[in-house]
């Protein structure tokens, strides 16, 4: 056997014995397939860190925590499968939702089941699990078109009646929220008005009490004006036996009396 076909062989070998590690089992795989989830966990984490990683290690590790309740560690496990090379990221998305959702963090919840959406539009599991994270922060619009594309796109669905019963609900409310918006615009409307009218009155009585006051003012003034005339006048001297030329003077006539 020449160099270059070795070369070949072994590369060959190589390539094979990788094809067949990764789509062996591995021990934590077979653990958490035998419901020993606490297992499992301790084992695949092993496996990651001797860089033994599958294409579904990541996946089977957040399920194993999830089953343990441990649900931050299950997402967290999902997320570090999200940069693995060899991971079903869209399967890792739809997982870390359904755990998201479980934990009640419906919005992120939502954002993951989109994600999966946008990988792969045919995913209709995750439809219509964003519908429900949707429905759950009453997004309702969001809610009606999601459970309709389901519907639409898994007819044969054992949860179709209900499904459909959850339309007409959405559809109902949705109609509901609509004329609750129209009454509630009304009503503001009325209030404004309302408002306006009370401070317009407000205006016009505040405005008649500064007249009033003024005219109070003004007539108290003029009282004061004429007191105070009336007190000069009463203090100025017109009697003519009182009024002089000067200090002690005599008024000197230079001519006669005509009258005897």
């Amino acid at each position: 056997m020449d160099g270059n076909m070795k070369k070949r062989f072994v590369s060959l070998f190589f390539i094979v014995s990788a094809m067949a590690f990764l789509s062996a089992e591995s021990e934590g795989e077979k653990q958490f397939k035998a419901n020993n989830p606490s297992g499992a966990a301790v084992l695949l984490e092993s496996e990651i860190q001797r860089g033994e990683i599958s294409a579904d290690t990541y996946n089977f590790l957040g399920l194993a925590y999830f089953q343990l309740g441990e649900y931050a560690k299950s997402i967290d496990a999902f997320e570090r499968g999200m940069k693995s090379s060899y991971a079903d990221r869209k399967k890792l998305c739809f997982n870390e939702g359904n755990v998201a959702y479980a934990s009640g963090d419906y919005e992120k919840a939502e954002n993951c089941f989109s994600l999966a959406v946008a990988v792969s539009p045919q995913m209709y599991s995750a439809v219509l699990n964003r519908a429900n994270a949707r429905l759950m922060q009453k997004k309702y619009g969001g809610a009606l078109d999601d459970y309709k594309l389901y519907v639409a796109a898994v007819p044969d669905d054992p949860q179709r009646d209900s499904i459909i019963r959850l339309i007409s609900y959405l559809e109902e409310q949705l109609a509901f929220e609509e004329q609750e918006k129209i009454r509630l615009a009304e009503e503001q409307k009325r209030i404004a008005e309302e408002n306006e009218r009370m401070q317009a009155e407000i205006a016009r009585r505040e405005a008649e009490q500064a007249a009033a006051e003024a005219a109070r003012k003004a007539e108290e003034e003029e009282r004061r004006r004429k007191l105070l005339e009336e007190v000069a006048n009463s203090l100025q001297q017109t009697d003519t036996t009182n009024m002089t030329a000067g200090a002690e003077e005599v008024l000197d006539y230079e001519y006669e009396s005509e009258l005897d």
